[in-house]
């Protein structure tokens, strides 16, 4: 099974304009952020196989939730790291992934 390039496009028909989104777990694609972290940087990441390659997104003001006297919501600067994962797959030779322990059926 092959790896397919996905894209997503929302079409404005009153318009006529396409607009192409990039959605990553767990970070805040802004247009700063989507700079670093875009479809062509993951595409770049995966087919690289270096295991330690990394991309850090700083936010300067993330609204994050506190337990301080109750709860309270605070501004604060955050960096998040991006980076291929491979935890529980196993990569071969020819781009492809299988689970840890799968068997080849004879």
């Amino acid at each position: 099974m092959q790896a397919q390039k996905i894209t997503h496009t929302r079409h404005n028909s009153a318009t006529s304009e396409s607009k192409t989104v990039c959605k990553v777990r767990g970070i805040t694609l802004n247009y700063s952020a989507s700079q670093f972290v875009n479809f062509a940087k993951i595409k770049d990441m995966i087919l690289s196989k270096k295991v330690d390659e990394t991309v850090i997104v700083h936010t300067k003001n993330k609204i994050k939730r506190k337990k301080i006297d109750g709860v309270q919501l605070i501004s604060e600067p955050e960096d998040k790291t991006y980076r291929v994962s491979f935890l529980k797959r196993r990569r071969l030779n020819d781009n492809t992934s299988l689970p840890f322990g799968y068997i080849k059926a004879r």
